[in-house]
């Protein structure tokens, strides 16, 4: 198992590389021009469009988790999109999934190493992302006041690791149950989209707040007092229940998938 592992986490390498310093650019560029652009921030935080997705520019805390803690693990879910839908129903189409079931290794086993580089190389991601947005706070620390400390910053942006870990869960368990590549990212898609508008929505219409809990996003914490208050443990619990039951839904129907036969859920019904 572990020679598997290894080749996950190492074929990915490049990945991992890639999208980590993009992140971290990403994160040093809206770091460093906060400073001069600190005398506008209470004008943002009056815009109707940042008020309604619950974004507060008004102040050093609010940029932070609304520019950066909050957009690094939205431009990351991309990846996570592509990488879970890729893993089963994509080597399944490559016919790399046939080889590797032939191995003696049982089919749990299997999903389990992947599941388990998946999140690795998920996680190497957002330290690279933090390392180079705290190596840039730092800096600027210097011509600020604030009692934000680097590491703060740092446990903010990995706590979004959980989150990613729902869909990426989510993402494994479509790519063992629906028949392509193409439908298991479509359907991942469709799941992050609803979460994330339905979240911005339930924080502007009052008739959906019942409904905000069901929104993934709503348990990953954006706001300011994530530097005050810290993260909340009960959210994370959450998205972390959330990964652990779609992994065992992922597990289930790989333990079930004729490999090699692209059928629909009601095909393979029907068939047996």
């Amino acid at each position: 198992m572990y020679n598997l592992f290894a080749h996950e986490v190492t074929s990915r390498r490049g990945a991992i590389v890639g999208w980590g310093v993009g992140l971290a650019l990403f994160g040093i560029m809206y770091i460093a021009i906060y400073p001069q652009m600190a005398e506008y921030m209470s004008v943002l935080g009056q815009i109707s469009i940042y008020q309604s997705m619950g974004m507060n520019m008004g102040s050093l805390e609010g940029y932070l988790a609304s520019a950066v803690v909050q957009f690094i693990p939205i431009m990351l879910v991309i990846y996570v999109v592509i990488s879970s839908s890729s893993t089963l129903a994509g080597e399944e189409e490559s016919g790399t999934l046939e080889l590797m079931v032939s191995m003696p290794l049982a089919r749990w086993q299997i999903i389990a190493m992947k599941a388990l580089a998946l999140s690795v190389a998920i996680l190497l991601i957002l330290i690279i992302a933090a390392l180079g947005s705290v190596a840039v706070f730092a800096f600027i620390k210097t011509m600020i006041v604030t009692e934000v400390s680097s590491f703060q910053l740092f446990v903010a942006i990995l706590s979004s690791w959980p989150l990613l870990m729902a869909f990426l869960m989510m993402g494994l368990f479509f790519g063992a149950y629906l028949p392509s590549r193409r439908a298991a990212s479509m359907a991942l898609t469709i799941v992050i989209l609803v979460s994330y508008f339905g979240k911005t929505l339930a924080l502007s219409l009052p008739s959906l707040e019942g409904l905000k809990p069901l929104f993934l996003f709503t348990h990953f914490d954006t706001s300011p007092e994530i530097f005050t208050s810290g993260i909340q443990i009960v959210g994370m619990l959450i998205l972390f229940g959330v990964a652990l039951v779609f992994f065992a839904l992922a597990v289930l129907s790989f333990d079930r998938r004729d490999i090699g036969v692209g059928l629909w859920p009601w095909q393979r019904a029907s068939k047996g």
